[in-house]
């Protein structure tokens, strides 16, 4: 018998994770400490009540599909990544987030269960058009048992099954020196024999996914400006941009924005719940604004939706660092004026701090 406990083609996450919590008072839970148990690198299982999945597509939505069956079911040979671990609900109300996405909520059995995490389309994520990976949890009764790796087909589910158990000295050190090689590489990539400053060159650290590399191309110039401007330089500069991107967008008189754009206008980061990607998201789908799209810079290769770049900046405005906010929103300029109108959408930037001339 089988009953399916939750089943969404569209699970909104980013930074590659998601996380399943059956029980109170774990929303703040570390996020290594699921990873304890050093058993594989896709599920971890370490903290009662909680599971932490590894998720090939960094920011996007992914189907989820979850089974509760009363006893192991078959493998399907279909799924390419598989590994098993234990689980306690603490709880019969259970709920699945992606990071910073929207909580989707369900009910099952209190008890002890083995859970199988089945994953196809890992390796390809984010490597072509759309979202190729999907996900299957299956729930059944079971004692406490180690995690194990069931099956491994890609290179990089690999990868963190590698990167998420304990290192001998050696590997650490191999590890690091690597580390330090790829910066380096990414360094001449992105600024060639130009010598950035060390915050400038600190955010090749903010990892893939982020826009930051983006402004390299599409204004060096404007990028090294930013990075030798001060904090409250760059929290003007996110916060003036970010109005321009809701303007241009059609955005900027929704009125479940408004506390959002006042504090913009005062050259603040956009106050919480703002803050908070996922909120954003969903208020532009309650909105349900008109949607245009444009040639994306510099060459326009492919559409890009201004609406959907111009809701990011909210959250982007409140990035911890400051840099980082700037370049963030300051990119989004450029997406939401396209191909055509974003090099006169710097040259407002610029004339509206000519300290960036």
């Amino acid at each position: 018998m089988v009953t399916v406990l939750f089943d969404e083609p569209r699970v909104f996450l980013s930074y590659g994770s998601a996380s399943l919590m059956c029980g109170d008072d774990l929303d703040d839970v570390d996020l290594d400490a699921p990873w304890a148990d050093e058993s594989n690198g896709l599920c971890g299982a370490g903290v009662p009540g909680y599971l932490q999945f590894q998720v090939g597509t960094h920011t996007g939505w992914v189907p989820f599909r979850l089974e509760l069956h009363d006893a192991e079911p078959v493998l399907d040979p279909a799924w390419e990544e598989v590994v098993e671990v234990s689980f306690t609900a603490l709880s019969e109300e259970a709920s699945l987030t992606g990071l910073m996405g929207d909580r989707h909520e369900f009910t099952v059995p209190r008890g002890d269960y083995r859970v199988r995490y089945c994953v196809r389309g890992f390796e390809e994520a984010d490597e072509v058009e759309g979202t190729p990976d999907s996900y299957l949890l299956q729930f059944w009764p079971g004692a406490p048992a180690p995690g194990r790796i069931v099956k491994q087909t890609g290179e990089r589910a690999a990868y963190w099954h590698r990167a998420r158990r304990t290192l001998t000295e050696p590997e650490q050190q191999e590890n690091e020196q690597a580390a330090v090689d790829e910066l380096e590489q990414r360094a001449r990539e992105r600024w060639g024999g130009r010598v950035p400053s060390e915050r400038l060159r600190r955010t090749l650290e903010f990892g893939v996914g982020l826009y930051l590399e983006v402004l390299s191309r599409l204004d060096m110039d404007l990028e090294f400006a930013l990075a030798d401007a001060d904090d409250r330089t760059h929290r003007q500069v996110a916060a003036w941009a970010a109005v321009q991107c809701l303007e241009e967008a059609g955005l900027i008189g929704l009125p479940q924005l408004a506390p959002a754009v006042a504090a913009l206008r005062r050259g603040d980061p956009a106050p919480p719940p703002f803050d908070d990607s996922g909120h954003c998201w969903s208020v532009l789908r309650q909105a349900q604004p008109p949607r245009t799209s444009r040639p994306s810079p510099p060459d326009g290769d492919y559409e890009q939706s201004p609406q959907d770049w111009a809701i990011t900046t909210l959250f982007h405005s409140a990035e911890e660092d400051s840099l980082v906010a700037a370049m963030e929103v300051v990119v989004c300029l450029a997406f939401v004026h396209g191909r055509d109108g974003y090099h006169q959408a710097y040259a407002a930037l610029r004339t509206q701090f000519p300290q960036l001339r």
